[in-house]
């Protein structure tokens, strides 16, 4: 809890914000979702309206500093996901489920702060990168007020929570890879969707599924790409070999010969599951089960050993996007 202001002023809080500054940007500090890389840092500010004006330490926020305002008291929150998993086919139908949010307090002090989007209610594989929502609370004497948090909902076609909800993403790097870490920290959802590609659940951020997880990526580095499921994606792509694992893990083609370990960023279709090529491990040039992948699958997106993805036993096609 911070305490802030000036006891002597009677201006009183009509509204809470957070707004978003990004390091190294000239631009204002921002109330919509912001996207930035993991060697910046994004700072929140609180913006608080009241019926004498704004106060902010915010950066081209119009209005005076938090420190010539009302007395108050600051209380930082996160909005996390509290599941790793789930389905939006539960009941046998297919229907937007829920995602469940829960605030979590922050150990944090100040009318500004660094946001770190590390989870606490799901297991943290991005240590620094992923996404993060969060809510600001204000209390002046016995009014508490809050800015938009977990009851606010979506509508039609989600299952998340509204842009109000502050929503801060840091990815890796501008790679391909990069911007799939975008997607750390968000639940897998079987049968992830949208009414439209750019309403979809995957692009705003809410979770995705093994087949959205990849095409999230491809959508931000800028491709025409469409979401779709595991079985569309060799439409996308070009086939640079397939076969199985022998006992010695290395996969190989019909004829017996091993298939060349791709490039990072190239797709390892299983049937119907599909990862993404991180690191060559194992043996150096082939494709076997230590080369490092990253997928979606019934957990939070992380890396791991094609060993270790449930997947290893059976067929593989090692495909690049066109």
């Amino acid at each position: 809890m911070t305490r802030l202001g000036d006891p002597h002023v009677t201006a009183r809080i009509t509204k809470v914000h957070i707004a978003a500054a990004i390091s190294g940007a000239d631009s204002a500090a921002t109330r919509r979702p912001v996207y930035a890389r993991a060697n910046q840092t994004v700072t929140l500010y609180a913006v608080i309206d009241t019926d004498h004006g704004t106060f902010s330490d915010a950066p081209g926020v119009h209005g005076k500093p938090l420190s010539a305002g009302p007395a108050i008291e600051l209380a930082w929150r996160r909005v996390e996901p509290a599941k790793a998993t789930m389905s939006n086919e539960d009941g046998g139908s297919f229907h937007f489920e829920q995602i469940e949010y829960r605030a979590t307090d922050l150990d944090v002090t100040g009318g500004a702060i660094t946001a770190d989007v590390r989870p606490t209610l799901t297991p943290d594989y991005g240590h620094g990168v992923g996404t993060m929502r969060y809510q600001l609370a204000v209390t002046q004497g016995d009014r508490t007020i809050a800015s938009p948090g977990p009851e606010a909902r979506r509508g039609r076609g989600s299952g998340g929570l509204v842009d109000d909800v502050m929503r801060v993403t840091i990815r890796r790097d501008d790679t391909y890879l990069g911007y799939l870490t975008e997607l750390y920290g968000q639940p897998y959802i079987w049968a992830s969707a949208g009414i439209t590609d750019a309403s979809h659940q995957s692009e705003r951020l809410e979770g995705a599924d093994c087949a959205d997880f990849v095409i999230y990526g491809r959508r931000r580095m800028g491709k025409d790409v469409a979401y779709t499921w595991t079985g569309g994606l060799p439409d996308l792509t070009k086939l640079l070999g397939n076969g199985t694992r022998g006992a010695d893990g290395v996969y190989r083609d019909k004829a017996g010969k091993p298939i060349p370990s791709g490039a990072p960023g190239d797709l390892l279709l299983f049937p119907r599951h599909v990862g993404v090529l991180v690191e060559d491990r194992g043996t150096i040039g082939v494709l076997d089960d230590k080369d490092l992948i990253v997928h979606a699958l019934f957990d939070t997106p992380h890396e791991l050993a094609i060993a270790d993805s449930g997947y290893a036993d059976t067929t593989v096609e090692l495909r690049r996007f066109r």
